[in-house]
């Protein structure tokens, strides 16, 4: 083989191997840009699940601000309300104390012959009450009893409004804020609905 015939042979190696390479250098180019179109289809993905979850939390977050602050809202209406309540309640203590003594009297009266429970107990009346018309209120109780034995007993400071029946070492208590306690619950409702509608909206 002459010189030309092998410049020929080698020529055609040199083109296969260029064409070798060029094809592997392609394939390689092409597996890269697939593996960086992944890994970019991977990365777009996982920053839509972190901003997605981020949203999330967002959302959560807003909501439970959202919730804790009609939750705190209602507590402070809620508190208002008691305390207009609770006002109400020391109005109604306060006028119960301040009635007439036309009024007052058969009042005590009905609420010892009614709480009475041998007709033999002492009559506790605050002092001022015991000596405007302590024997009066038990004079109308033994009277509303039929054959009440109540007697007029020691005058008590502590007492408000109202009276206490006293037997031996036993009282009933029968005060005005004591009765208006054992009422407060179903009064609380009557009340709350006269001072807040239902039609209003905490």
């Amino acid at each position: 083989m002459g010189m030309h015939g092998i410049e020929k042979v080698t020529d055609r190696i040199a083109q296969d191997a260029q064409a070798e390479i060029e094809a592997q250098l392609s394939q390689a180019q092409e597996r890269a840009d697939q593996i960086l179109a992944e890994y970019e289809t991977q990365a777009r993905e996982a920053v839509e699940r972190i901003l997605a979850h981020g949203q999330r939390e967002v959302d959560a977050h807003r909501a439970q601000l959202h919730s804790m602050a009609r939750l705190e809202a209602r507590k402070r209406v809620l508190a208002a309300k008691q305390d207009v309540i609770e006002a109400a309640f020391e109005k109604a203590l306060a006028r119960l104390c301040a009635l007439p003594r036309e009024k007052m009297v058969p009042l005590l009266a009905r609420l010892a012959a009614v709480y009475a429970e041998t007709g033999e107990e002492e009559v506790i009346l605050p002092p001022a009450s015991r000596r405007a018309y302590g024997q009066d209120v038990v004079d109308q109780a033994n009277q509303l009893i039929g054959e009440g034995h109540l007697t007029l007993g020691p005058a008590e400071e502590g007492i408000a409004g109202g009276l206490l029946l006293r037997r031996g070492r036993v009282d009933i208590n029968c005060t005005f804020s004591m009765l208006l306690q054992r009422r407060r619950e179903s009064l609380s409702a009557q009340v709350a609905e006269i001072l807040f509608p239902r039609g209003e909206q905490v």
